[in-house]
Parts: structure tokens; sequence; C-alpha cells
């Protein structure tokens, strides 16, 4: 089932970046990565099944990305991953309900969030 789903990686750091682009890969999901989220929407998000982005990022932020595809049509689901949960838990708060993964990442939630949002199974 992996080799059929594209997902999007975008993360400022790079070795963050490359590790979960290589894990997604190692279950033959078909990966991209992504410095940021402008080069995403630059390279067009709507061609991938799924997001999975930073919270804090120079320029665009996760959030911020999430609400962009929210607006369109074809909504993307975008994961969120980040180090500052409590910054995502103040998001939460406010009324944002988003799928949320805590840095260092555990490949196992990584990939059970990625399929309840998808609503099927990687492996």
């Amino acid at each position: 089932m992996g080799a059929n789903i594209a997902i999007a990686v975008v993360d400022d750091d790079e070795l963050v970046r490359t590790s979960i682009a290589g894990l997604l890969r190692s279950f033959g999901i078909r990966t991209v990565a992504f410095e940021s989220a402008n080069a995403l929407l630059v390279a067009g998000a709507n061609r991938f099944d799924c997001i999975v982005s930073d919270l804090q990022m120079p320029g665009i932020s996760g959030l911020e990305l999430r609400r962009i595809l929210n607006d369109q049509t074809d909504a993307v689901p975008v994961v969120i991953m980040t180090a500052f949960i409590e910054r995502a838990n103040d998001a939460r708060r406010l009324g944002a309900n988003f799928p949320l993964i805590e840095k260092p990442i555990d490949s196992g939630q990584l990939i059970a969030c990625i399929e309840d949002v998808l609503g099927c199974r990687i492996g």
C-alpha cells in the first residue's frame, strides 16, 4: 500500500527532514522533502496525499501551511510535528484541531498518525 501514497515532509532542519523522509521511504512511501512551506506550495502541495510538517519554521509555519491548504477545495491532510508541544497545545486551546506528533519522532506513532489521517494501512 505504501507505494501508492505520496507524502511531503516539510522541516527547516535538514537532519530531521532527511531522517523522516528516509523513515517513510523505508515503508515504501514515495516521499519528497522540502526545507520550507513556501517551497512545498511552489512545488504544488496537492500532488501529495499527506503532508508531515514541522510546527515552527521561518516564514510560513506548519499551522499556517495547514490553514492555507484547508482553504483549498481538495484539502491535503497535514500532520504537525514539534519539539515545542506547549505551543501546539496553545493552538489547540484556541480551537485548532490537528494531528500532532512530538519530537523526537516515534516511528510507530508517526505511521499510525498518517494511517489515521489517510484512513488506510501503510505497512
